[in-house]
Formats: structure tokens, C-alpha cells, sequence
């Protein structure tokens, strides 16, 4: 009797030993499920960041093309121009969002707006709520394909656009472009980017008003919140400086040109002339992860943290979940 006890107890497990197996499976199990979220974490943040880094590569390799191939002459038009925009008021993006600037998106003003021509980092900098505007002439290789598609110069613009897209809106970067010669073209309109057609908005394809109202058709990048641009002149000794000497939080605009029109849409506002021998460019650009956090904070389904400002914690979700990319470029085509 005593043996048919013991070898029954012999093939079985106790409750303890049947608690120690579930604790020690359980530890495994937790021990590989951190694991895994940490991979899959990684892979994810690796993922965002190629992503992130093909769009910059991308957006910096077409504007580089353009302001490398820039047309610039030394007389009284505008023949290059870069506005930094406060907000959105007189400047470029007329009448294209569905839902504006206003309200929910990214902050005008500060802490959007931090310019210090001292902080030789332009990582740190921001161009205030919509980046900069920049429009410029600039040639590219002939098409062939008709007589007003030749290699002439043309008027492009760049900016950032706050545009509907499906049920969330999503910050993109445009580069608008006026055909070269025809009707409505570059050739028609002259070479002052001040002139009336570049600045009276029309959403035609490469429409002149395309300076100021961008065409869908030509979308350069997405989840782009920052476009920047540090523009440098040539020194009294010889040397190169920052053509904006105002302080961090000015509003600020660089026309190239020997005139003295005000820059439309900005009386006022500081405006610094001259001929730019160097250009930084900055893209800021937000990842997956990083669009969807903005998104959901303008949407207002995640709160404000308590102690911060709305503005404060969107920059905040905004550098957490976002990549800087600079590129140097130096002007080739300037006309003596």
C-alpha cells in the first residue's frame, strides 16, 4: 500500500513545484515579451529614420539643383527672395488650406520663431510657423518636348503647406514652378519677383500666382514642419556673414536685388538687401510616429501635460519625434 503511495507521489508534482514551474515561466515570458517590444521598437525608430532620411535627401537634393543653377543679376528686381514667416499673414500659401493656420496648428510666433545669427548651429534654429518662403529664378536642362519647356529661367517657390489629407491634416513642402516662356510663363512676367503676376495667388499649373498659391501637382515632401535658410554675404573683409544681423525673434526677409520696393505683403517688417554667396538649408522633418503624436495633439485627443503650453509641449512632441537635416550650397550661376 505504502509503495503504490509513493510511486503515485514519485509520477506527479506537487503544488508548490507546480507554482515555482508557473513563476519561472512566467518570468521567461515577460523577460522575452520586453525583448521583442524592444526590437520591434528599434526597428521602428530605424525605420522612421531611413524613411526620414530618403524624404531629406530627396528635398535638399532639388533644392540644392535649383539654388545651384540660381539666376541672380545685380540691378533693382527682385531676383531672389526669402521671407521668414511669423505666421501666415501676407505671405505665401494664399487661399490652398482647406483649414489655415489658425487654431489647432503648429504655433505662429514664438517658440516658433528662433533665429540668432550668433549660434553658428543651425540645428537649433526655427523659421517661424510656416518656415521660411523662398522663391527664386533658377534654370534646369531642356525638356525637349515643347518650345515653351526650354533651359530658360524660370520662377520657383518653395513652402510649407497645411493641408487636409483625408481626416488629419499633414504639413507638406511644395515647389511651385512658373513655366519658362508662353503665355502666363516666367518669360511674360518678368524677372521681378515682385511683380504683380508672381503675387496674386492662382493654384494653375505653373501659373505665375503658383509663387504664392502652390499647385497640388508638385508636392515635394511630406511631414516637412520646418524649412530653413541661413543666407550669408560677402564681408567688408572680404569674408562671409549672415545677412540677418537682427535678433533672435525678428521677423525677418532677404531680397536680392539693388531696389527698394517693399517686400509685398510685409511693410513694415525688417528686410535685408544684398547677394548671397553662400546658403544653409535646413528640413525638419517629422517621422510616423511624429505625424500621428502632432496629429492626435491638434485633433485634441491627447492633452496638454499640466505646467507646459499647448505650443510648448507641440515643439516638444514635435523635436522628439523628428529629424534635422542641413545642407551648404554655394550659388554658381550668379551674373556678374
Amino acid at each position: 500500500m505504502r509503495a503504490r503511495t509513493r510511486a503515485r507521489r514519485a509520477s506527479g508534482f506537487t503544488l508548490v513545484e507546480l507554482l515555482v514551474a508557473a513563476a519561472i515561466t512566467a518570468a521567461l515570458a515577460g523577460a522575452l515579451v520586453a525583448i521583442v517590444v524592444q526590437v520591434l521598437g528599434l526597428w521602428s525608430r530605424s525605420g522612421s529614420s531611413v524613411t526620414t532620411a530618403g524624404e531629406a535627401t530627396r528635398v535638399l537634393e532639388q533644392i540644392s539643383r535649383d539654388l545651384e543653377a540660381m539666376v541672380c543679376r545685380p540691378d533693382a528686381s527682385a531676383w531672389f527672395a526669402v521671407t521668414v514667416q511669423r505666421d501666415q499673414a501676407g505671405a505665401g500659401d494664399s487661399g490652398m488650406t482647406d483649414a489655415d493656420w489658425m487654431g489647432a496648428a503648429k504655433p505662429s510666433g514664438l517658440p516658433s520663431l528662433r533665429l540668432d545669427p550668433t549660434d553658428g548651429s543651425l540645428e537649433d534654429q526655427r523659421f517661424g510657423q510656416a518656415g521660411v518662403w523662398l522663391r527664386f529664378f533658377t534654370t534646369e536642362p531642356d525638356a525637349n518636348d515643347s518650345a515653351t519647356n526650354r533651359s530658360l529661367p524660370r520662377a520657383v517657390s518653395y513652402q510649407i503647406v497645411r493641408r487636409r489629407t483625408g481626416r488629419e491634416h499633414a504639413y507638406q513642402l511644395y515647389r511651385s514652378q512658373v513655366r519658362p516662356g508662353g503665355a502666363n510663363s516666367t518669360f511674360s512676367s518678368g524677372y521681378d519677383l515682385f511683380a504683380s503676376p508672381y503675387n496674386t495667388p492662382n493654384g494653375s499649373e505653373q501659373h505665375p500666382g503658383n509663387i504664392r498659391r502652390p499647385n497640388t501637382r508638385f508636392l515635394l515632401g511630406n511631414h516637412v514642419i520646418d524649412l530653413g535658410l541661413r543666407v550669408f554675404v560677402r564681408a567688408g573683409d572680404g569674408g562671409v556673414e549672415p545677412a540677418f544681423p537682427l535678433g533672435p525673434a525678428a521677423e525677418q526677409s532677404f531680397v536680392a536685388t539693388t531696389g527698394t520696393s517693399p517686400v509685398p505683403g510685409y511693410a513694415g517688417r525688417p528686410v535685408t538687401r544684398g547677394r548671397p554667396v553662400r546658403l544653409d538649408v535646413l528640413v525638419r522633418i517629422l517621422t510616423e510616429e511624429g505625424a500621428q503624436a502632432i496629429a492626435n495633439l491638434e485633433a485634441g485627443r491627447i492633452p496638454v501635460p499640466p505646467g507646459l503650453t499647448r505650443a510648448e509641449h507641440w515643439w516638444g512632441l514635435a523635436e522628439a519625434h523628428s529629424r534635422v537635416h542641413v545642407r551648404t550650397v554655394v550659388p554658381r550661376a550668379l551674373l556678374p
